[in-house]
């Protein structure tokens, strides 16, 4: 009888981990999408429960900014990359150079 009750427990304790979890993901979304990545962190000492929280979401939304700026500037690397390969691709085939010319400049 206490494994079932261990089994269940352990479920309900999941559970609420996850609803929390989604909880916070979309407090920082939502703080994200009103204040962007300007979101300012404030102190009040006679709340300090809603400090700890308001500063747990500051760090989202600035983890949240720095990986869209990582996000972005990898993106930005392959876009040069591809860019360099067609490049490189016309240079090497005579055909493609002239199918491209072709197409797109008439």
């Amino acid at each position: 009888m206490l494994s079932y009750l261990s089994i269940v427990f352990g479920h309900v304790w999941t559970w609420l981990a996850d609803a929390a979890g989604a909880l916070y993901a979309g407090m920082v979304l939502m703080r994200h999408g009103t204040d962007g990545p300007y979101y300012r962190l404030s102190f009040d000492p006679r709340h300090p429960v809603r400090s700890v929280l308001d500063l747990a979401v500051w760090l989202g939304v600035k983890f949240l900014q720095a990986c869209l700026w990582f996000g972005r500037a990898f993106l930005n690397i392959l876009l040069e990359a591809s860019a360099e390969v067609g490049e490189w691709l016309m240079r090497r085939s005579p055909a493609v150079e002239e199918s491209v010319r072709s197409r797109f400049l008439v």
